[in-house]
């Protein structure tokens, strides 16, 4: 199987995708087809063998859409459907300048403005209505009979219909009154208000769709272009996708950097705030990792290259956004099926209309009459308001909540973890940082400088988690650290060498015991008892005679309580890991958790997660390791932390960039936010066609109202989605 992502341009509404959609399953080879209407694109899974991407694209321009292989930048598009309808409506309204001056004529007989002959004339109000109808309108005219020998039916069908009727009625009329004395009651001036309307609000439309799509863009628009590289002759500039593994790129004060890798040399404070969204800058030092999408604010840095331009963690979030676009919550999957027959019951609608006012009502020109009726029942119906209700929030959402370091791989999982009602929590690298730490050393009748400089040397030199975390320590209180020689590690024991003239042995107490260390007894050292609960402990030993010991202890996140608490206000909350009881309740007691399970493998944690799923419970799993993935698949919702494995990132639903428990409440919230906001704009869609329809068929409305109201009702759609870009302006406060 093979999967490839296509721009498609000239989809209005949500029945255009629908239809792509149902068109390309029906063909053999294809697996799977996901349209993005926010996004104008489609996620098409064929087998090779069976079907061609270029028979792909030929049924979907078959389809009387445009589909492309080359991918452009969302924003591009927007731009470019933006400058189009524009055109358009300019186009729209210097030719409905005259017809509608007429029309202002024959409304108000109190008041007469001055009208030119010229603009009263059939004939030249005929010739610009044409045009319109045929040249400004031909898009409308194609989509729709695109729809029809496709036997559906879209919005292009609506505005189609309804002008053509509007056209040849007045064609009609017009001609029939040149053979009798009678003024002809022509609706030009209809058409000429249908078009300039509607293409005012898709102007609109696409206008706000743009800001919907700002903070994706905003994440396209760190993808620096350019990269200055080091080679033997000197710096070059080359593009960021011809970076490769090894190279070494050079980034000055304020520049932007272009790659993910390791500071090979050099000292910088870095902005992460658009990846992360912290705002404090972040000290960057040799060995320290940097990513693309961050800035060097002072300072300047050579990072070795580690990861290509498209594994970049920058691409790998604009990848998932773009991915949770595709991806449709099951609220969607029901709109697109009301949207796949709402044009059609809303054409029946005008049929009953105009054979209801025919049948049933009084006094002269009831054709007329029932014609005008059937047309504002064609032209208040917008299933463009409809189709936009959720895709528009899921963007914002989406694109909104990566830069505060949420991202969320699939719509589904933002419509899903607001209805969780249990949340487990891993320990290791969750609750916890992840990180064995060195918290406390006993010397006997040293320094404990002296003891940590001498330990650091040995330590320096192994890559254990225990070592490094003494290496860490070593630098944070600025100890020198000397020389090692003969140096030798012993899995599961230690390690020992020589450091300036003495043999120096770090490790077990079994070990040392082995090796015949001598041990004081003098209890203030306390080389005989326990260490604490959730304590490593290390002897520290040179030239035969234990001189300290080290307390390692992996500490317990600073938000971790907090969160815990904000949790259990909302779901029941779990710790389940795979450590021995004892350290579990520790760390349970800490945080406040009163439910425990301990020494859990990782299908015990599978299999707990699905007797939980079996009681009707709705289960998150939050976890960071290779052995949550299987938890973090299972589950409802998955949430892996940044920080953790890539099988774990690769398992989740939700992934928190820069490992923040307190991400978690503000993901939840997020979810909340945003299937409140979809919800209010399918209300909002469903009570303007529930109301206005039978109000157009009762003759309330007059069509040039009626296109008002078609137009204003996406409008108001896609300005409540864009409430949720002001709510994630000022980021998700606390659990509410």
């Amino acid at each position: 199987m093979k999967l490839e992502q296509l721009q498609v341009s000239g989809m209005t509404c949500a029945a255009c995708a629908t239809r792509i959609e149902k068109a390309l399953r029906k063909e053999k080879g294809v697996q799977a087809v996901h349209v993005s209407l926010a996004l104008s694109r489609a996620t098409v899974h064929y087998e090779p063998r069976e079907i061609g991407m270029q028979a792909i694209t030929a049924k979907i321009a078959k389809l009387g859409y445009k589909a492309t292989g080359k991918l452009s930048h969302p924003q591009a598009g927007i731009e470019a459907e933006t400058r189009a309808y524009r055109t358009r409506f300019a186009i729209a309204a210097c030719l409905s300048i005259p017809l509608l001056w007429a029309m202002l004529a024959h409304m108000f007989v109190w008041f007469q403005p001055w009208t030119p002959n010229l603009f009263m004339e059939p004939m030249f109000q005929f010739l610009i209505a044409t045009f319109l109808q045929f040249g400004v309108g031909y898009p409308f005219c194609y989509g729709a009979y695109q729809a029809f020998i496709h036997r559906s039916a879209n919005m292009d069908t609506l505005v189609a219909i309804s002008t053509s009727v509007a056209y040849f009625y007045s064609h009609y009329a017009m001609f029939h009154a040149a053979h009798d004395t009678s003024h002809p009651t022509l609706y030009f001036d209809t058409i000429a208000m249908i078009m300039t309307v509607v293409l005012l609000g898709k102007w609109l439309e696409t206008i706000a769709k743009g800001k919907a799509l700002k903070q994706l863009s905003a994440l396209y628009s760190l993808q620096v272009k350019l990269v200055r590289v080091l080679r033997q002759h000197g710096e070059e500039w080359i593009t960021a996708d011809q970076a490769q593994t090894g190279d070494r790129i050079v980034v000055k004060s304020g520049e932007w950097i272009s790659v993910d890798g390791v500071v090979h040399s050099g000292t910088a404070d870095a902005d992460e705030s658009m990846m992360t969204g912290e705002s404090t800058a972040v000290t960057k030092c040799s060995g320290d990792r940097v990513y693309a999408g961050t800035r060097c604010l002072v300072g300047s840095l050579h990072i070795m290259v580690d990861k290509k331009h498209k594994e970049t963690r920058l691409s790998q979030m604009i990848a998932l956004i773009e991915a949770a676009q595709q991806s449709k919550p099951a609220i969607q999957r029901t709109v697109d099926r009301i949207a796949a027959v709402f044009v059609p019951v809303m054409l029946g609608c005008a049929a009953v209309t105009f054979a209801g006012w025919l049948l049933f009502s009084h006094g002269p020109d009831l054709s007329e009459t029932a014609m005008r009726h059937a047309l504002s029942v064609l032209l208040v119906a917008c299933p463009c308001a409809l189709g936009l209700a959720t895709p528009i929030s899921i963007l914002i959402a989406t694109g909104s909540s990566a830069q505060k370091g949420i991202l969320f791989k699939e719509a589904r999982s933002l419509e899903r973890l607001r209805q969780i009602d249990v949340v487990l929590l891993d320990k290791t690298g969750t609750l916890t940082e992840g990180l064995p730490q060195l918290v406390a050393i006993q010397a006997a009748g040293q320094r404990d400088a002296d003891v940590l400089r001498l330990t650091s040397a040995l330590a320096s030199l192994s890559m254990h988690p225990l070592a490094q975390a003494i290496v860490k320590a070593a630098k944070d209180q600025q100890v020198p650290i000397p020389e090692a020689a003969s140096f030798h590690e012993r899995p599961g024991k230690g390690m020992e060498g020589d450091v300036e003239g003495n043999n120096v042995c770090v490790g077990n107490r079994k070990w040392l015991e082995e090796m015949g260390i001598r041990f004081s007894e003098d209890k203030r050292f306390g080389f005989h008892q326990e260490a604490a609960s959730g304590h490593i402990r290390l002897y520290i030993a040179v030239n035969g005679t234990c001189i300290g010991t080290f307390d390692m202890a992996d500490k317990l996140r600073r938000d971790a309580r907090g969160v815990v608490q904000e949790l259990k206000q909302k779901a029941e909350v779990w710790m389940v890991t795979g450590d021995e009881e004892r350290t579990a309740l520790t760390v349970a007691a800490a945080t406040g958790i009163e439910l425990v399970r301990a020494g859990m493998l990782p299908e015990q944690k599978l299999a707990f997660i699905r007797e939980l799923q079996q009681q009707g419970r709705s289960v998150a799993m939050v976890g960071d390791g290779i052995n949550d993935a299987a938890a973090l698949a299972a589950a409802d919702v998955g949430i892996a932390m940044g920080g953790g494995t890539d099988a774990a990132k690769q398992a989740g639903d939700v992934v928190l960039i820069g490992s923040r428990l307190s991400r978690i409440p503000e993901a939840y919230t997020w979810s909340r936010y945003t299937m409140r906001n979809v919800h209010q704009n399918l209300l909002f869609a469903l009570l303007y066609n529930v109301l206005t329809v039978p109000l157009a068929a009762f003759g309330y409305l007059d069509p040039r109202i009626a296109c008002i109201g078609m137009a204003a009702s996406s409008l108001l759609v896609v300005g409540n989605s864009l409430r949720l870009q002001l709510w994630g302006k000022w980021g998700a406060r606390a659990w509410p």
